[in-house]
């Protein structure tokens, strides 16, 4: 059995393995330089590739229950041990949310995990070509053949698509997989950048950009909540980024798909309910009866959203703080709990970390094999499936590699 693994990314490097190791003759084509280049960036630079608390539930897209059933086949566990056998032995680390959950080599390097996959295909005898960028895939018969750019056609009993979305580009996902899965009579869900900062046309970007402030995040899509994440959230001149933004994106980039309205909704102070902010504020007027109404903020928020606080609520700045009404403290509370910030767009697939979109579930096996060209199997991010930061989406690499792969050997 001859099988040959378009991509040299993370999934493309697991399936090769795994094909590999199930006694078939693998080639991998990588168009870098060398394989996994994209495994670099991630987690950082430290690579975050998993999570002991992996909510499959998380994932998006119409082939998010299948991501579901492929990790329950090849989950976190089986991963680790993987890792643990090929020489990198891994650890825990608090997450976003401050607990123990991410994962990541103890060595904190992702080169090394992107030296170990290379050496185990290595060591199992994996042909890998670099630099050669595989333009056509066509089927004859039972025989696939694949041609590179410069003419070159290689055969093989089954073919494995493991070229990525479109984020980062420079990694090497420019989005040449979907043109050789259409080729072979697939559709493509539309791709999007996730896991991204978002774009706003509120004036106070660019007046608050470079502030980073805690808060909790929702995303509203016409006008009501869709989903909420709190972290730091930074301020950028274009709109807001930060890991919960992040979170966020991908619902937020598919609801303007749609042609609904997104915004962002932040409160700053999410450690008290409503009614206790309010007292809080009405006993810093009363503290503070001669101060300038505004230093009332004073220690609650970063320095630079006093002003707009201050402003949304309709309060001069300039009065003392025993001349605040009820009504001014009332709307001052509501600016704190409710900073909104319409949204426009996403930055670019430059500037996020995976892609939303691509190979619908409907023509998916449960194995990723095609349900239109028997011998066709897909992997990672090129499957219409994201899930949010924290070693999700590497681990869909990694279960869908080993499932595909291991059923192309098959």
């Amino acid at each position: 059995m001859k099988i040959a693994v378009v991509g040299g990314g993370a999934s493309g490097l697991m399936a090769a393995i795994t094909a590999a190791g199930a006694a078939a003759r693998v080639i991998l084509f990588e168009g870098n330089n060398k394989p996994g280049k994209k495994i670099l960036s991630t987690g950082n630079g430290r690579c975050n590739l998993s999570n002991t608390a992996l909510d499959p539930s998380l994932y998006h897209g119409s082939a998010a229950k299948l991501a579901g059933l492929v990790i329950g086949e090849y989950g976190v566990k089986e991963t680790l041990a993987f890792f643990d056998k090929i020489g990198i032995p891994c650890v825990t680390a608090a997450s976003a949310k401050g607990d123990d959950r991410w994962v990541y080599p103890a060595c904190r390097e992702a080169a090394q995990v992107r030296r170990a996959l290379e050496m185990e295909c290595e060591r199992l005898g994996v042909q890998i070509y670099t630099e050669c960028r595989i333009v056509r895939v066509a089927k004859d018969r039972k025989i696939f053949r694949l041609t590179t750019e410069d003419g070159t056609v290689f055969t093989a009993d089954r073919v494995i698509i493991s070229t990525g979305g479109m984020a980062a580009p420079k990694t090497g996902s420019d989005g040449n997989g979907y043109g050789l899965a259409q080729d072979l009579g697939h559709s493509i869900v539309q791709p999007l950048p996730a896991l991204g900062a978002l774009t706003s046309d509120n004036p106070l970007c660019k007046r608050l950009g470079g502030v980073r402030a805690e808060a909790k995040v929702s995303l509203m899509i016409d006008g009501k909540v869709a989903a909420q994440e709190s972290g730091e959230v930074q301020f950028t001149e274009y709109g807001l980024s930060g890991i919960p933004v992040f979170q966020l994106s991908g619902r937020a980039v598919q609801a303007l798909a749609e042609g609904k309205n997104v915004a962002l909704r932040l409160n700053l102070w999410p450690t008290r309910i409503y009614n206790e902010l309010y007292l809080m504020l009405a006993d810093r007027r009363v503290r503070r009866p001669t101060v300038k109404s505004g230093a009332i903020l004073l220690g609650m928020v970063p320095d630079k959203l006093v002003g707009p606080l201050l402003e949304k609520s309709r309060i001069d700045p300039q009065a003392p703080c025993n001349t605040l009404t009820r009504e001014e403290l009332v709307r001052l509370a509501s600016q704190i709990q409710g900073f909104m910030f319409s949204i426009d767009g996403a930055k670019d697939f430059n500037s996020c970390q995976v892609t939303a979109g691509g190979i619908p579930a409907s023509e998916l096996s449960a194995n990723l094999e095609s349900l239109l060209c028997p011998g066709l199997f897909f992997t990672g991010e090129i499957v219409d499936t994201d899930g949010p930061c924290g070693g999700y989406n590497l681990q869909w690499a990694w279960s869908s590699g080993r499932i595909a792969g291991l059923a192309a050997a098959r």
